[in-house]
């Protein structure tokens, strides 16, 4: 399976003021055999979430990394990767103070396998069909501008599963800020006006070109206007 990624993650206008690192965290791990993706958005509320992003999303797929596959023992070692996470921080301090999402897939030749704790938003689709997508919606809290994290105690009741067919060739994996102008919601569905152009750009040109450009999009003041959050976004592309 050949496979095409990018990713970027820019800090919103609302750290910078502050002098906030970027909370996001986004790794991609590829071998023969599949793809693993991963997106965490650390909560701005605890002081050290943007450690716990970081670890999350490198400690996950390192767990997959070996052997790439979409059956239950790889639940189980996401599941296994996520406690491991936790057993770390919670060594350096309180777990609230790591608070993170996590937005994952794992693609192979015989389809996907979508696991989602927390906001973010995730987007499978058929490039033949853009009216044929699969979506992992964000799951937010009792209360507004609430979520879940891999940090509280009930985590694993929030891990949520998506099986995709293989037909699903393109996803794009995207954190609450970039979500806000890159997809439609009630129902959330895949842009034709953003992610469409944006994958017909980054399938025609190089890596370099293509991160540069997407960093940019992000960057655009127009984003600035409808959220001063972090933004990330990765686009995964089974060609």
């Amino acid at each position: 399976m050949s496979t095409r990624f990018l990713g970027s993650a820019i800090t919103g206008t609302s750290h910078l003021s502050k002098d906030i690192p970027c909370q996001d965290a986004w790794q991609v791990t590829k071998n023969s055999s599949g793809v693993v993706a991963c997106l965490s958005d650390g909560a701005g509320s605890a002081v050290h979430s943007h450690i716990g992003s970081r670890l999350l999303v490198d400690t996950v797929c390192q767990a997959l990394a070996h052997t790439i596959s979409t059956d239950e023992n790889t639940l189980s070692r996401i599941e296994g990767a996520i406690s491991q996470v936790r057993d770390e921080v919670s060594k350096q301090g309180p777990l609230s103070d790591y608070h993170a999402t996590l937005c994952g897939i794992v693609t192979n030749n015989n389809g996907s396998l979508v696991f989602h704790i927390g906001d973010g938003l995730i987007i499978g689709i058929n490039p033949d069909d853009w009216s044929d997508f699969v979506v992992s919606e964000p799951e937010n809290g009792e209360f507004a501008e609430t979520t879940y994290f891999f940090t509280l105690p009930d985590w694993q009741s929030h891990l949520r599963y998506i099986c995709a067919p293989e037909r699903y060739k393109l996803w794009f994996l995207m954190s609450d800020g970039a979500a806000s102008f890159s997809a439609l919601t009630n129902p959330y569905r895949p842009t034709e006006n953003f992610l469409l152009p944006v994958h017909q750009y980054l399938k025609s040109v190089d890596s370099i070109t293509g991160e540069q450009a997407l960093a940019n999009t992000l960057k655009d003041p127009r984003t600035d206007v409808i959220t001063s959050d972090d933004k990330t976004l990765v686009w995964l592309f089974n060609e």
